[in-house]
């Protein structure tokens, strides 16, 4: 339960973010989130929930159960290589969601 509370935390954090923390953090989580892929670099499984944690908060998905089961084990610090395919279809999700989101072209005056 320890864990769902220090999830529940750091999602009410990133929610509070500024717009540039937020794009800066982002762009951090997938550049970790890819190079776990390449196999370039080996974060913690810790490190890797925190950006899974990031990427669903930012996509405002709070629904996917199976995603947020995934991110509790990674938080827990479990084998994260076995949780591989999983890490990299939530970024894949996060990249989609992003892709279908209208590009806004308004100005502020």
């Amino acid at each position: 339960m320890k864990i769902v509370r220090i999830i529940a935390d750091e999602t009410i954090a990133f929610e509070s973010l500024s717009a540039d923390e937020s794009i800066k953090l982002t762009h951090n989580a997938l550049e970790l989130i890819s190079k776990f892929e390449q196999g370039s670099e080996e974060p913690t499984a810790k490190e890797l929930g925190r950006a899974c944690c990031l990427l669903l908060t930012v996509a405002e998905d709070f629904m996917n159960v199976e995603y947020w089961q995934t991110i509790e084990e990674l938080y827990s610090g479990v084998n994260h290589t076995f949780y591989k395919e999983e890490v990299i279809a939530i970024r894949d999700y996060y990249l989609e969601h992003l892709s279908e989101q209208p590009v806004s072209l308004h100005k502020q005056r």
